[in-house]
């Protein structure tokens, strides 16, 4: 049998699996990120149908370890104002870059764009190992956790990080239990060509059946649909002539920036809440989609993914490595740190989703003068989008704005 050794093992080699790998390397860490994927996706088009809005804290984090300078900047986009509205009422709430302190709100990333700047950090990243494996098992020691792998492999890890996705079996192999709620809805993912240009403005429309976003592209007529609506609108949709869906996605938008002009193909997923019941066990600490999948109608889900990691690289990074050999409170801070944030975020995006859902006239009533009264009071406006922009709150030092307060690196 081949047996390796770690400080850190990484398992998953998706965004959050590199990024957190790539962090704990800049900490000093040795890392072994395992099941890393050997290949880079495809460009789909002249714009990938799956892209990130990664909020400033998000850029910071990327920027800590090198990976946001690694990015095609050309094709990254700027959120410089963002509108919502309400379809059962003329109600609308906006957000502009003087409310958020005169820089962008968000930027719109492609899989494919984040995907090669990481796969280019961490080859400069000697203190990561690559092991292509699938994960078997796993056994729980004193000194160490025996991931055992396929080949007869075996990796030891004083500490194990699950990246492995919503569906993680390394939250299963722990025996860590998730509650899970379906929303009987499914996002329709698309790229699209408009009448009318964007204006670098960031629109989401609530439609009773689920929200449908516009998000704007680094072309100034192109952008990236997020439509969440029925499962069987959602089939149609995939399925159906380019003419077709063209005209009802213009008559979701009520013509917002004018007619379709061109789609892309499309293509769409199911849509659940879940929430691990813990995000740690002895070793084991779960970091993103493992330990929480949110609706996408906030867009949240990798930055909550990048916070985590950062959270987790905060704590390992500067632990001694007495510490280390008994991680134990390392891992029950991280989980602290990030579990209320998490249900804060799994709270609101669940509740707006149900509450813009109801069609009785009393609620879109209060909906409309919900929207009204913040629109009017810009107290309440820079504070809303300060949270969601990870300007304020309880976050990594990394993450926050102004110098970096935390350099992660080991203490003796």
């Amino acid at each position: 049998m081949s047996v390796a050794t770690t400080e850190v093992a990484v398992v998953g080699g998706g965004l959050v699996g590199m990024i957190t790998a790539s962090l704990l390397a800049t900490a000093g860490r040795e890392v072994t990120l395992v099941d890393s994927l050997t290949h880079l996706p495809a460009h789909d088009g002249p714009w990938d149908l799956r892209s990130f809005a990664l909020t400033p804290a998000s850029r910071r984090i990327l920027g800590h370890c090198g990976i946001w300078e690694a990015l095609d900047a050309a094709r990254i986009a700027t959120f410089e104002g963002m509108e919502i509205r309400d379809a059962a009422s003329p109600a609308r709430l906006c957000f502009d870059k003087a409310s958020a302190g005169n820089q962008p709100l968000a930027y719109l990333v492609e899989q494919s764009n984040l995907m090669t700047a990481c796969h280019r950090q961490l080859a400069r990243q000697a203190r990561v190992s690559d092991l292509a494996a699938q994960v078997l098992g796993m056994t729980t020691g004193t000194e160490d956790v025996r991931l055992h792998l396929g080949d007869r492999r075996e990796l030891r890890a004083r500490v194990v990080l699950a990246c492995d996705g919503r569906d993680s079996p390394l939250r299963a192999l722990a025996g860590i239990a998730s509650e899970e709620h379906d929303y009987h809805q499914r996002a329709v993912v698309a790229n699209i060509r408009t009448q009318l240009p964007h204006g670098g403005i960031a629109r989401q429309r609530f439609l009773p059946e689920g929200p449908l976003a516009l998000l704007p592209l680094p072309s100034a007529d192109e952008v990236a649909v997020v439509w969440s609506t029925t499962p069987e609108q959602a089939a149609w949709a995939e399925s159906c002539e380019d003419e077709a869906f063209r005209l009802a996605l213009t008559q979701a938008a009520d013509a917002w920036l004018g007619e379709v002009l061109v789609t892309s193909r499309r293509l769409a997923f199911p849509l659940t809440r879940r929430h691990a019941r813990h995000y740690a066990a002895g070793r084991l600490a779960l970091i993103g989609d493992a330990a929480h999948v949110v609706h996408p109608l906030a867009g949240q889900g990798l930055n909550l993914g990048l916070l985590d990691a950062a959270a987790i690289a905060e704590e390992l990074g500067s632990a001694s490595a007495a510490a280390l050999q008994h991680p134990q409170s390392l891992l029950a801070r991280y989980s602290r740190a990030r579990r209320g944030g998490n249900l804060a975020m799994l709270a609101v995006t669940d509740q707006i989703n149900r509450l813009f859902a109801r069609r009785e006239a009393p609620v879109i009533g209060l909906r409309r003068a919900g929207l009204a009264c913040v629109e009017r009071w810009a107290p309440l406006k820079r504070r809303l989008i300060a949270e969601a922009m990870g300007q304020r709150g309880d976050l990594p030092l990394i993450a926050r704005p102004g110098p970096s307060n935390s350099p992660l690196t080991r203490k003796n």
